[in-house]
C-alpha cells in the first residue's frame, strides 16, 4: 500500500476546520462545557450536577444521532471543499471515479434507541439515504458504503480503498468518519456503565463529537491531477483480540493491539524498530490505558525507545468512530508543520467490541 492523502477535512469543538483543530490540539486547547439537560449525581453532596463534555456549541444541539452524524459529515466535507483540492460538481469524470466510504459507530442496540426500533440494517439504510441526499447538494457522490466499525473503522476503510484502487474499481476514495457521544441515549448508556468522567469517577471519559474526512488516491492519480500529496498511507491493519468471555479481557485487548501494530510494521525498513509518534484514542478510561500497556510490552522488540505517545481526547473528548480519521489528520498536519518527532506516525485505535486498528502514515518525500 502507498496511498496518497490529498485532502483533509475536520470539524470539532476546538476548530471548525482541520488546520485550526489540529493546531488547537497541538497547543493543548480544551473547551469543555456543561451539557444542558443531563446531570449526574455528586456522591459526596448527593446533589445532581451538570455533566461536562465537548459539544460543537451552536452546531449540533437538538439533533438525534443520525442527524448529528450528518451535520458532522457536512462540516468535514465543507472544510475539504473550501481548500479547492477537488474539482467542482461539473467534473463528472472525476466524481464517477471516486467512491465514498462512511465510518460510523458500532450500531449497538444497547446504545442506540434507533437500532432497537429499526434494526442495524434499517439504521444503515436510513443514514445512507440521508447522507446521499445532503452530500449530493455539494458533490455528485454515488451511494456510500457504510462501515459501522467504531474506532477501528479508518483502518478497515483504508484496506477496502487499497483493494478497490488495486482492482481499478476507483481512482480515489473519500473517507468520512463521524460520531457523537452527546445524544441522550448514548449518555445514559455511558452513565449506566460508569464510563463517564465525574467528580466521583475521575478515570472516566468526557463525551465529545467530531467529523473528519480524508481524500485517498493512488500516487499515479495524484500525479496526473498535479495536486500536492499531504502524506502517504503505507499500510493499515485490523485485528480482533481473543474473546475469553470476560467483559474486559485486558490482556486480549493488548494482544489485538500489538497484532495490528506488528502487521503494519512488518514491511521495510527491515531490521529497524519504529520510532516516532503514536497517535492513540486513549480517553482517560483505565481499560484503554491498560490495554495499551499490555500491547507496549509485547511490542518491545518492534518499537524503539524514542516513541512519543500523542493523544487528543483531552482537547475534544471521546469521539468514537471519528478517532482514526482525526488521528490521521493530526499526523498529516504534524508533517506539514514539522512538529512530528519522526517522518513516520502510527495511528492506533480500538473499538469497544474488540476490534483494533493501526495505520502507518509517513511524510511525503520520506522513503521507507
Amino acid at each position: 500500500m502507498a496511498l496518497a492523502i490529498t485532502g483533509l477535512g475536520m470539524i470539532s469543538n476546538v476548530g471548525w476546520d482541520a488546520v485550526t483543530a489540529c493546531a488547537s490540539i497541538r497547543a493543548g486547547l480544551t473547551r469543555p462545557r456543561p451539557l444542558p439537560g443531563f446531570t449526574v449525581l455528586d456522591e459526596e453532596t448527593q446533589a445532581p450536577v451538570p455533566l461536562k463534555g465537548h459539544p460543537l456549541h451552536g452546531y449540533t444541539e437538538g439533533f438525534g444521532p443520525l442527524a448529528r452524524w450528518m451535520r458532522l459529515a457536512e462540516g468535514a466535507l465543507d472544510d475539504l471543499l473550501r481548500q479547492r483540492r477537488v474539482p467542482g460538481p461539473e467534473d463528472s469524470a472525476f466524481w464517477s471515479r471516486t467512491r465514498l466510504i462512511c465510518i460510523t459507530p458500532l450500531l449497538d442496540a444497547e446504545r442506540f434507541f434507533e437500532v432497537r426500533q429499526a434494526g442495524a440494517d434499517g439504521v444503515k439504510k436510513a443514514y445512507a439515504q440521508l447522507l446521499l441526499g445532503r452530500m449530493s447538494k455539494r458533490i455528485p457522490v454515488q451511494e456510500p458504503r457504510l462501515l459501522d466499525l467504531g474506532h477501528a473503522g479508518l483502518a478497515a476503510a483504508l484496506q477496502e480503498a487499497e483493494e478497490g484502487i488495486a482492482r481499478a474499481e476507483a481512482e480515489r476514495y473519500l473517507l468520512v468518519a463521524t460520531d457523537s457521544y452527546l445524544d441522550v441515549y448514548t449518555l445514559e448508556w455511558l452513565a449506566g456503565r460508569r464510563r463517564l468522567k465525574t467528580e466521583s469517577n475521575p478515570v472516566g471519559l468526557m463525551p465529545g463529537e467530531a467529523g473528519a474526512c480524508l481524500l485517498i488516491e493512488s500516487m499515479a492519480s495524484a500525479r496526473r491531477r498535479g495536486v500536492p500529496v499531504e502524506a502517504v498511507v503505507e499500510s493499515a491493519a485490523v485485528a480482533r483480540w481473543p474473546d475469553d468471555g470476560a467483559p474486559r479481557n485486558i490482556a486480549g485487548m493488548g494482544a489485538g493491539l500489538a497484532q495490528a501494530v506488528r502487521a503494519v510494521l512488518k514491511g521495510p525498513p527491515a531490521g529497524r524498530r519504529f520510532e516516532g509518534d503514536v497517535i492513540t484514542d486513549l480517553n482517560g478510561e483505565v481499560w484503554r490505558a491498560s490495554a495499551w500497556g499490555h500491547a507496549r510490552v509485547r511490542l518491545s522488540e518492534t518499537m524503539g525507545e524514542r516513541v512519543r505517545l500523542v493523544t487528543f481526547c483531552d482537547s475534544i473528548g471521546e469521539v468514537g468512530a471519528s478517532s482514526g480519521a482525526v488521528a490521521a489528520c493530526i499526523a498529516t498536519r504534524s508533517f506539514a508543520r514539522r512538529y512530528a518527532s519522526s517522518p513516520r506516525c502510527l495511528v492506533v485505535t480500538s473499538s469497544e467490541d474488540g476490534l483494533a486498528g493501526c495505520v502507518l502514515v509517513r511524510a511525503m518525500g520520506e522513503r521507507t
